[in-house]
């Protein structure tokens, strides 16, 4: 009982295939909006804020944010402990690193893919879909760069890394399925690690165990 995280840059679709692997796998698939309830509910309203922020050197310092940011690895691993789970999004690939019975994948795509596909979703001209790329991508990189110490273009974190540009997303979610199936009969020879291992606070773990059941 293992999970798999996605990361991805905006516009290369990664949730969108996070959902269809979580589908194929019988898994459930959460990412943002289901982390920021749990904050929520712990009174960590500006989480969303935060995280999207692109963080001063003077905000590392701050209380406020490195509460907020510390809670978050709290319920990431709490979701991880539950298992059976796809993760996208919010660092989820450098929080359970080398773990056995976490497959961790990066979804990329080339820039003028994204912003197309930016400019599709959103009904924007080309200049504002690649301006909000250009932010999206830059608020991700320094994030992960100031609070999780790992580079944002750095494939070495990830164990797959797919490029939605030229693998549709059925081909794409195939290949992450059957890497996870033989991730769970084999295991990685590198770690000892295993979600089993992970301390969760009882009360933080039976509020998310519930609401997956819901999902």
């Amino acid at each position: 009982m293992g999970i798999i995280t996605i990361s991805r840059k905006t516009g290369s679709l990664g949730t969108l295939v996070g959902q269809t692997v979580a589908k194929k796998l019988g898994m459930k698939c959460v990412g943002k909006d289901f982390i920021a309830d749990i904050m929520n509910e712990y009174g960590f309203s500006k989480f969303n804020e935060i995280y999207s922020a692109t963080p001063s050197i003077w905000d590392t310092y701050d209380e406020l944010r490195v509460n907020t940011l510390n809670f978050m690895v709290k319920t990431i691993e709490a979701i991880g402990a539950h298992g059976d789970i796809v993760l996208v999004g919010r660092g989820g690939f450098e929080i359970f690193e080398d773990f056995s019975d976490v497959l961790n994948v990066r979804t990329n795509a080339p820039l003028e893919v994204r912003v197309k596909r930016k400019q599709e979703q959103n009904g924007i001209s080309e200049s504002e879909a690649i301006k909000r790329v250009k932010a999206h991508d830059k608020a991700r990189k320094a994030f992960l760069k100031s609070e999780l110490r790992h580079g944002y273009n750095n494939t070495q974190n990830f164990d797959l890394v797919i490029n939605t540009g030229i693998v549709d997303v059925e081909s794409a979610s195939d290949v992450i399925a059957n890497a996870y199936k033989n991730l769970m009969e084999r295991g990685r020879n590198s770690t000892s690690k295993s979600l089993e291992d992970l301390k969760i606070d009882p009360v933080l773990q039976k509020l998310i165990d519930d609401k997956i059941k819901e999902l």
